[in-house]
């Protein structure tokens, strides 16, 4: 299969990704590439989001979702390191309602993005499954 392939079909029995936030998409998404053959296996980046308590949970329900494997990914240095380059640049710099802030939202994605398939590199996975929200909020 090469690089630029996009399957139209859930490929029954073979190891698909899946960026997972525990959320009731990815949730979903996990359960029903289970319940439709694919053998899921569940990436959870850890970016020091304050609101998150117990990140080490996040797998944990993965599995109970039927992940085959459940791994959290540490993506907090090299966020560091992205948005020490991103300010150092003056990059995302935005202004709003009269306020200035540094907009790292897509910085935590490209990172996000960028470490999980690594992590899926090392488990031999080479399709990645989206549970994204559809028309997401960002």
């Amino acid at each position: 299969m090469s690089q630029a392939t996009i399957l139209q079909h859930l490929p029954v029995g073979e190891k698909v990704g899946i960026a997972f936030s525990g959320g009731l998409d990815t949730s979903a998404a996990l359960l029903w590439m289970k319940q439709k053959g694919a053998r899921p296996f569940a990436y959870t980046a850890n970016l020091g989001q304050p609101d998150e308590s117990d990140y080490d949970a996040i797998p944990r329900k993965a599995k109970e979702y039927g992940a085959e494997q459940a791994r959290l990914i540490d993506c907090r240095s090299q966020l560091v390191r992205e948005a020490i380059n991103a300010i150092q640049s003056n990059a995302f710099h935005v202004t709003t309602g009269g306020l200035t802030y540094y907009n790292t939202t897509p910085l935590g994605r490209a990172v996000t993005g960028t470490m999980l398939v690594a992590a899926m590199q090392e488990d031999d996975v080479n399709i990645w499954g989206d549970g994204s929200t559809y028309k997401g909020n960002d």
